[in-house]
Order: structure tokens, then sequence, then C-alpha cells
């Protein structure tokens, strides 16, 4: 399996790089792009090209990280979330009129959507160790478990103790019961008879 992911990991990283690198390049295309994608969220973006420029130099870093292995969830997280916005503005399918343009559209867009999905697959991957939700949940059993097992013995040592001052309570209360009986006696016996 490491021999697949040092194989899989360049070659996925391979499409951002390849974009990035154009971006930096060309920016303008694409900066209309974001622009009209900005205006249609609310925002505004003063400098589009500066915005692409930095959103290239960033697949570019993160490409490059998970083409090296080097924080390889992280760097696919970092892709797969400026996939989504980058999709939506440079492949609108829906938008096209001409039936040839719209079918290269959707193949772009499809592709994009396979590139998504890679994305999150080697953002999971875990090389084979279990994912935190797994360690927190055994350590949460076995914290669980120390617990109860402390409460039963802590039960265990108060059940005696409790054991222990009952008995002694008996005793004392049989001992001041009979000593009771005895002076009771022992006035009986002065008393005189009728």
């Amino acid at each position: 399996m490491a021999v697949l992911r040092r194989i899989s990991r360049p070659l996925l990283a391979t499409p951002f790089v390849i974009e990035g690198v154009r971006a930096l390049r060309k920016p303008l295309p694409l900066a209309t792009g974001a622009e009209s994608w900005a205006r249609r969220l609310g925002a505004r973006i003063d400098d589009p090209p500066h915005v692409v420029r930095l959103n290239a130099a960033v697949q570019i870093g993160a490409g490059g990280l998970l083409a090296l292995g080097r924080l390889p969830r992280t760097a696919s997280l970092v892709l797969a979330a400026g996939l989504v916005p980058a999709t939506l503005a440079e492949h609108a399918w829906w938008k096209e009129e001409d039936p040839g343009l719209r079918k290269d559209q959707l193949l772009e867009f499809v592709q994009r959507i396979g590139l998504f999905g890679a994305l999150l697959l080697s953002a999971a991957d875990t090389h084979g160790k279990p994912s935190a939700a797994y360690r927190a949940r055994t350590v949460t059993a076995r914290g669980r478990k120390k617990a109860h097992r402390a409460t039963a013995k802590a039960g265990g040592h108060v059940h005696a103790a409790i054991d222990t001052v009952g008995s002694g309570a008996s005793a004392a209360a049989s001992g001041t019961g009979r000593a009771m009986h005895s002076a009771a006696g022992s006035a009986r016996a002065k008393l005189p008879h009728r």
C-alpha cells in the first residue's frame, strides 16, 4: 500500500500544480470568472487577478506537499476546498447554450467531481493506522472500564467498612444490652421482695 500511495499522490497532485502554474502565468481569464462568482455571492473583489494568483499559489503549495507526501491529509483538504468554487466558476455547464460547449463543460465538471472524490479519499487515508475517532472511542471505552472497576473496588471497600461498622455496632449494642440486663438484675436483687 505504501508504494501505491507514493505513486498516486503525485498523480493526484499534478493537475493542481499545472493549473496553479497556468493561473500564475495568465490570471486574467480566470479573474473574470472569479469576479462574477464573487458578485453572485454578494462579495466584492478589489483585485481579481491578485485573488487568482493567491489561489494558484495555494494550489501549487498544497499540490507540492501532497506529491511529496508531506501533510498529505491537510493538503488534500485544502485542494478539495479550493476545487469547489473554482469548478463552479470555470465549468458552469448549465449556463452554456451551445450543445458542443455544454458537453465539454459537463465533461470537465464531472472530471472535477472525480478529483474531489479522490481528494476526499486522500484526506481520509490514515496509512493503515486507526482514525482519530476510533482512538477516541477506544480511550473512552478503556476509561469507562477503569472507572467501573475502580467504582466496584471502592464499593467493595465501602461494603466491607459498613459490615465492620455494623458488626461493631451490633456487638456494642449487644454488650450494652447485656450490661443493662445485668444492671437491671442487680437492681432487682437489691429490692426487697414482697
